[in-house]
């Protein structure tokens, strides 16, 4: 499944920190596969890189909100001096890869450490060159302007001027513009009392009154939190659903690409005692399986007891699938020619076409 991923590197050299968003799962038990693109050895492992996919186990991995945090030190931050991108996918233990994506590596010191090929990173390389420079000459400071001095007042220039006349006063004596006056203040004040005191309603009823606009509330609906995917199989399986229903829900998380819940759906089936659901559980740790189911670990032992269980019921093809992984083995089963032999003798019987073109390739 498609998940966010950045990489911010740390103060520390050889230490960076890995968030990945958008992905549910535990942070304990996590593993990350790491891969580059150029070269045979494509994958990193943690003693260097090699040609077969490696899972490695960060020392701290913890969550803040919805972000996962793994902490990456030297034994993977050095390898990936040098590198731009790295194509990243995450495991989560019993349901197999729950994430991928393609991150872009930031140029960081390394902690020192050679890589693989022999090389420094070159930040580090940089640096020394840095600290060998020479010292830059600092230039000598100009010399200070000389104090400021204000400049000396100008004489004080005036020019003779002839006074000017008096005006002469009217003949309207003074008295009578303080009584015309007091005769407009008089007028004033009565029509105020007059108009706003004794009809004070008519003042109001012109007045216009303002309207208040209600707010509209606005209804905000909280998202309700995601669910994990074994909640969401959880939730599912309250329901009480009989193996063939749990079967066939499973196929549809699988052919929707939901590897990770038609795991747990075919595992509880098979658990239940459904033939066909042992079948499909088996093929998630079948080494013989290609492409691989959800990015499981290949484990022959598992897959070899998931098949047996369907194959004891008569299902043709776990029988045969059974005898294959019994002839070559691999993924920790030993090959075992002689029952190998009997498990495709007994698909062949039921009309299995592969089963016998099996059977004529054994070694006679």
């Amino acid at each position: 499944m498609p998940v966010r991923a950045s990489v911010v590197a740390l103060p520390e050299p050889g230490h960076a920190i890995l968030r990945v968003s958008e992905l549910d799962a535990a942070p304990e038990g996590l593993a990350l596969s790491i891969q580059r693109q150029q070269g045979p050895d494509i994958h990193l492992a943690d003693d260097g890189w090699r040609r077969t996919e490696a899972w490695l186990i960060p020392a701290e991995v913890g969550r803040k909100g919805d972000i996962l945090e793994f902490h990456l030190g030297p034994e993977i931050c050095d390898q990936l001096a040098g590198i731009a991108t790295i194509r990243l996918r995450v495991k989560e233990p019993d349901i197999g890869v729950v994430g991928t994506t393609v991150v872009a590596w930031p140029t960081m010191l390394t902690s020192g450490a050679a890589g693989s090929s022999g090389t420094y990173d070159d930040t580090v390389r940089l640096k020394r060159m840095q600290q060998q420079a020479a010292p830059v000459e600092e230039p000598e400071p100009e010399p200070l302007p000389p104090p400021f001095e204000p400049p000396k007042p100008a004489p004080e220039l005036r020019a003779a001027r002839e006074p000017a006349p008096v005006p002469k006063r009217s003949g309207f004596p003074n008295w009578a513009l303080v009584l015309i006056l007091l005769l407009i203040a008089g007028g004033a004040g009565y029509g105020y009392y007059y108009y706003f005191k004794l009809h004070p309603q008519d003042v109001v009823a012109t007045a216009p009154l303002p309207t208040a606009k209600t707010p509209t509330p606005v209804t905000r609906t909280a998202e309700p939190p995601k669910k994990s995917v074994r909640d969401t199989v959880a939730d599912y399986l309250a329901t009480k659903p009989t193996p063939d229903a749990i079967l066939a829900k499973g196929r549809e998380a699988l052919k929707a690409g939901d590897t990770a819940s038609a795991f747990l759906l075919f595992r509880q089936a098979a658990e239940a005692g459904n033939p066909a659901a042992q079948l499909e559980t088996g093929a998630f740790y079948d080494p013989l399986t290609q492409p691989p189911r959800g990015g499981f670990t290949p484990e022959g032992a598992r897959a070899a007891d998931w098949y047996e269980r369907a194959a004891l019921a008569g299902v043709a093809e776990a029988q045969r699938k059974l005898g294959l992984l019994l002839a070559k083995g691999g993924a920790g089963l030993t090959a075992d020619p002689a029952k190998a032999k009997s498990w495709l003798q007994q698909a062949a019987a039921q009309n299995d076409a592969d089963a016998k073109k099996a059977l004529d390739a054994l070694p006679k």
